[in-house]
């Protein structure tokens, strides 16, 4: 636990800790100590800590400083009951336990002492004494003087030999060279040559030079070799004295930064060459270039300050009118008045008149004169009403709005003010108002009126008015010159709506036909659709009975093409496109079509091929997800079965719809190949087996090369029939039905056939790049799979509703 000192001096009795060590001892000013009678800025010792004990240290000053009554000239420690000597005072040191107490006080003076006047008493006689041997004479006083000699310079030694073991040489640089220079703390250190010795601790490095600041630094010197402590002395500022003519409060900026001045009009700056600027509130910057001596260096600077401002005479036609300049109102026109110089925001004001603002630049010593300013008499206001409201109002020619609206208007001219609006005749006025009137105006309008037939088919149609019931629909209306919405409704016909503008004078037809509900339903059917994987499917309306199969009389029929009457009722979208395979791995990145004959079947425009019916299935029902639409197929064992009865979602086509749009859609007789003509092709119109392959395949179209060895991008051939591609060649495509024959049923009419609802096999038709004879090139020619292969793939196929 640290002791608690206790200190009673000239500055009266207070306490402290250890926390507040060292202490100087000296005069008032100085002193934490005050003893009476050193000077007030003297301090002559301090008392410090060191490895928990207090010593005293002397200072600088020259005055004699004794330590129990002997001379002090290197620190000592303090212990209980110790005196501090200085001049005529003393300084007492009292420990008692934890309390320390020091008391500065005036040395008191010892009394004179005197002898009694009467010689002294003789001595009392002796008794008698047994004779005692001393066990040792004492020492002549000479002799215990020595020893005493002897045991100090024992101590001496010691401490000597001490220090030198555990001191480390210093050196201090400091730079400039000071004329006083100090190194304080205990042990005191000890000079040797341009080296001090001290005893590891922290120290107080002085310094002092004339023109820069003291230096007082706190070291601490380790246990080790050589250290070197550098320091440089900072300059003192120059002391400027700033004057100005005429006096005026200003800033001082020295190279453009805002610099302190005392009261005394006196700033600080360091010794160069410097920029200084004087700012004032009306006067003008005033800037000198100046070499300042700095050092602590008096100099003296003046500035003489010019005007900032300048007179600016203001005068208005009529007078009166007030006077603001940036928002500061000044006075009445006439008026002449002093503005700063720099841009400025002038403002006249006249009840009964326009306001007028000016922004001139006034320049300063330059006097300015803003003579005769026309002042122009104060718009009127004129709150214009029609009825009924939201008539489009013009004044002069120019749109303002429509009513009710306020208008603003020149005053004591006349403004010719319209109002229009559909159904109403135009109205027109002439409005003159007064400075500053506020005047109101409502006009009302009158209706106009044109005549409108209307004839309907069917005539018996009804007919609604703007929403409204107005009898039968073939008729005469009289009605306003304003848009109108005729609509006319028939039960199983689709309603129709008409918009009208009737004409003043002029008689107008209007003739409807309405539609069917089917007819309308079916005309809203857009001609194609484009799904969320950029597949393109093309409207078909089936029309009529066609004949599926081939008759026996035809080249390289089959015994499985049996003719069939059929007619589609539906009408359907069908891909103008096979599924290639970048749309398939929309579904399944990870599907590889593979390779045959040496040549790749995995390009991304390249028709997907190697998937089974039910790949294509899954693929018809996820992209029916990314539209929005019912599946087409659902779950049923290990397989797909279409849903019942059929949604408009994404599917594969029937057998059926497939050849109609093949050998009927868009022609006046059937086809036979998917090309004009007769066997062989005359021309290059799709990809089949050719003499790319004819090195592997028997069977190729003879003398005929497409350019593929397999399969081609989709659609790199002409659409055929319009609008489609690849019906015909490329690869063959999965139907929808499972596969059956159908012989006997030529002339038994079937409707939107579908297939059996079960089998092994599914339908494939079209020809693919591995056929070439006139049976598979035909649109007659049925195949059957119920496995994936490298010529098969798949076009998607939905109902239209």
């Amino acid at each position: 636990m640290s002791r608690v000192y206790f200190i009673h001096d000239a500055n009266g009795e207070r306490r402290g800790s250890e926390a507040d060590l060292p202490l100087s001892v000296g005069g008032s000013e100085r002193g934490d100590i005050v003893l009476p009678g050193v000077p007030a800025g003297a301090v002559v010792a301090y008392i410090a800590l060191a490895e928990g004990h207090v010593y005293l240290q002397p200072a600088d000053d020259t005055r004699l400083l004794f330590h129990n009554h002997e001379r002090l000239v290197a620190s000592k420690w303090l212990k209980s009951g110790d005196q501090i000597e200085v001049g005529e005072a003393v300084l007492q040191w009292t420990v008692k336990g934890d309390q320390v107490f020091i008391q500065a006080r005036p040395r008191v003076p010892e009394p004179e002492l005197a002898p009694p006047p009467d010689p002294p008493p003789s001595p009392p006689p002796r008794a008698a004494q047994i004779p005692v041997v001393p066990a040792s004479p004492p020492l002549p006083a000479g002799h215990r003087t020595l020893r005493r000699v002897l045991g100090v310079a024992f101590a001496v030694l010691v401490l000597a030999a001490g220090f030198v073991l555990f001191a480390t040489p210093v050196v201090v640089h400091i730079l400039p060279e000071p004329e006083t220079q100090s190194l304080h703390g205990f042990p005191p250190a000890i000079p040797l040559g341009e080296r001090l010795l001290v005893v590891p601790g922290k120290y107080i490095v002085r310094a002092a030079r004339a023109g820069y600041r003291p230096l007082e630094a706190h070291v601490e010197v380790i246990n080790g070799g050589l250290q070197e402590f550098r320091f440089q002395l900072e300059e003192l500022p120059g002391r400027v004295t700033i004057g100005v003519a005429p006096e005026a409060a200003f800033r001082l900026f020295v190279d453009d930064a805002l610099v302190a001045v005392d009261s005394g009009g006196v700033a600080e700056i360091d010794r160069g060459k410097h920029r200084l600027r004087v700012e004032t509130e009306r006067y003008l910057p005033a800037t000198q270039e100046s070499e300042i001596t700095g050092m602590g260096e008096v100099q003296h600077m003046s500035f003489t300050l010019q005007p900032a401002w300048a007179v600016v005479r203001i005068t208005s036609t009529p007078a009166g009118a007030a006077v603001q300049v940036d928002g500061t109102m000044l006075g009445s026109t006439p008026l002449d008045t002093e503005i700063l110089h720099g841009p400025h925001a002038v403002t006249l004001t006249l009840a009964g008149y326009k306001s007028v603002s000016l922004q001139p630049v006034v320049v300063a010593g330059t006097t300015l004169a803003l003579e005769d300013i026309e002042l122009q008499p104060a718009d009127g206001r004129l709150a214009l009403g029609s009825r009924p409201a939201g008539a489009t109002v013009t004044v002069d020619g120019e749109y303002q709005g429509t009513t009710p609206a306020t208008l603003t208007l020149t005053s004591g001219t006349e403004h010719r003010v319209r109002l229009s609006k559909p159904g109403y005749a135009t109205t027109e006025k002439t409005i003159s108002l007064n400075p500053a009137a506020a005047q109101e105006l409502t006009v009302d309008l009158a209706p106009e009126y044109g005549v409108v037939f209307v004839t309907s088919r069917p005539a018996d149609a009804s007919l609604w008015l703007d929403g409204k019931p107005a009898g039968t629909a073939t008729r005469r209306l009289r009605l306003t010159t304003r848009p109108h919405t005729l609509e006319l409704r028939k039960p199983g016909y689709a309603p129709q709506q008409v918009t009208v503008t009737p004409r003043a004078g002029v008689s107008q037809n209007v003739n409807v036909t309405l539609k069917t509900v089917a007819r309308a339903r079916a005309d809203a059917m857009p001609a194609t659709l484009t799904t969320a994987a950029g597949q393109v499917l093309r409207l078909v309306r089936p029309t009529g009975t066609f004949r599926m199969g081939a008759s026996r009389r035809e080249a390289g029929r089959r015994a499985n093409e049996s003719q069939r009457l059929v007619q589609l009722t539906r009408p359907f979208y069908l891909g103008v496109r096979e599924v290639t395979n970048a749309g398939f791995r929309r579904f399944r990145p990870a599907h590889n079509a593979g390779s045959a004959e040496g040549a790749s079947l995995d390009g991304d425009t390249q028709p997907v091929v190697n998937v089974s019916w039910a790949d294509a299935a899954r693929y018809c029902n996820w992209l029916s997800q990314q539209d929005g639409l019912p599946a087409a197929y659902r779950e049923a064992g290990e397989g797909l079965v279409p849903v019942e009865p059929p949604t408009t979602g994404y599917r594969l086509p029937t057998e059926a719809e497939w050849a109609y749009v093949a050998r009927v859609y868009g022609r006046q007789t059937p086809a036979r190949y998917p090309w004009p003509g007769t066997y062989p092709p005359p021309s290059v119109v799709g990809n089949f087996a050719d003499a790319r392959i004819s090195d592997t395949l028997a069977d190729v179209v003879p003398d005929y090369d497409d350019g593929y060895r397999v399969t081609a991008p989709v659609g790199s051939f002409a659409a055929y029939p319009p609008g489609f591609h690849d019906l015909g060649g490329n690869v063959a495509e999965w139907s929808n039905d499972y596969y059956a024959v159908y012989p006997g049923e030529a002339e038994r009419l079937v409707t939107d056939p579908a297939g059996p609802p079960a089998g092994d096999h599914h339908v494939v038709r079209d020809s693919s790049w591995r056929h070439g004879s006139i049976t598979e090139l035909r649109y007659s020619y049925r195949d059957y799979s119920r496995s994936p292969r490298n010529d098969l793939g798949f076009r998607i196929a939905r109902y239209a509703e």
